[in-house]
C-alpha cells in the first residue's frame, strides 16, 4: 500500500495512526519544506526515524548528558577520517558502552517523532515494505506513547508547529 497527501489535510498523528491500525510496515517520509524526516514503520510500530535538520548531534548529545567527555568526543572526530560512524568509533575506542550507545541513539529516534508530530504543512508520502538502508539500531517503544509524548510537548510550547 502506497499512501500520500497533505499534511495540512492529515497531521502526523493522524498518519501515525492509520499506519499503526494498519499494521503497516514500510517507509514514512515527510517534508515540511524546512526540514525533512523519515520513520519507518514495522507492523505498525516506529521502528527507526531520521531527519534533515538535526536540533542536535550525537556527539553533542552525548556530552551534553554526560555521558561521554568533551575530550573523547574531540579525540574521537580527530581519528575519524575513514567516514567510520561516531557512535562505532566511540564503542571501540572504550569511551562508550553498546548499551549507552543504544540508549542514545533511541533518545534521537524518539526526538524525530517528537518534531515530526509538530508539522501542519508540507506533504507525506508512505511507501509499504521499505526499509532503511543503513541503520542498525531500533526502537521498541508503542506508538501511542510516542505520540502522547509529543503531544503533549507541543501542548506545552502552546499550539501547533510548522
Amino acid at each position: 500500500m502506497d499512501l500520500e497527501g497533505n499534511l495540512a489535510v492529515f497531521e502526523p498523528v493522524v498518519v501515525f495512526q492509520l499506519l499503526h491500525m494498519g499494521q503497516c510496515t514500510g517507509e514514512l517520509a515527510l517534508d515540511a519544506g524546512h526540514n525533512s524526516a523519515r520513520l519507518y514503520f514495522d507492523r505498525g510500530d516506529i521502528t527507526y526515524a531520521e531527519i534533515s535538520l538535526r536540533t542536535i548531534k550525537l556527539g553533542e548529545y552525548l556530552v551534553a548528558n554526560r555521558i561521554i567527555t568533551q575530550r573523547d568526543l574531540d579525540s574521537v572526530l580527530v581519528k575519524n577520517r575513514r567516514g567510520k560512524r561516531l557512535g562505532m568509533l566511540l564503542v571501540e575506542t572504550g569511551a562508550l558502552g553498546e548499551e549507552k550507545l543504544h540508549s542514545a541513539l533511541e533518545e534521537q529516534i524518539k526526538e524525530v517523532v517528537y518534531e515530526a508530530v509538530r508539522w501542519r504543512k508540507g506533504w507525506f508520502r508512505f511507501t509499504a515494505d521499505k526499509r532503511p538502508s543503513t541503520q542498525d539500531v531500533f526502537i521498541d517503544v508503542p506508538l501511542d506513547h510516542l505520540m502522547l509524548e509529543g503531544l503533549k510537548r507541543l501542548d506545552e510550547e502552546g499550539g501547533a508547529g510548522e
